[in-house]
């Protein structure tokens, strides 16, 4: 595994273990006062990232793309500011809600351009014509 994909893993590895000792650090303290924070974590960092990670294996085609760089930085990014500010917001500090929101909106754009990614190797069955000096795969008969 190389490139996007094996990033993607990376992270959601990181991610993943982040989210773990949150929860575990909740459940020995008995304060829950982080579940939200740690909810996001556990899906869209460690669920959300092993699935782009798992397309990009899959689908080579569209991870070879600028738009799938464009979507990992974005939605590494994006999202590590989000779990900073909601932890933070939780534990008392609303003062950054703008940055929440700012990073929920970095977020949002991370997710359109895996959409821009991937459309044309799911739906279409070829890579987007910014692939520059990759083959399109034949796409398959469906019967």
């Amino acid at each position: 595994m190389t490139g996007v994909a094996r990033t993607f893993f990376i992270a959601s590895f990181v991610f993943g273990v982040a989210g773990l000792l949150l929860g575990l650090g909740m459940a020995m303290s008995g304060d829950h006062g982080q579940m939200p924070t740690h909810a996001h974590i556990m899906v869209i960092g460690w669920l959300s990232f092993a699935a782009f990670g798992l397309f990009y294996h899959l689908f080579p085609i569209a991870a070879a793309g600028l738009p799938a760089r464009i979507h990992m930085w974005l939605a590494i990014v994006s999202f590590a500011v989000l779990v900073g500010s909601l932890y933070a917001i939780f534990a008392g500090n609303p003062g950054v809600e703008p940055a929440a929101a700012t990073a929920s909106i970095g977020y949002l754009l991370s997710y359109l351009t895996f959409i821009w990614a991937a459309w044309p190797v799911v739906v279409k069955g070829r890579a987007p014509s910014s692939y520059v000096g990759s083959e399109s795969p034949a796409r398959p008969e469906v019967r």
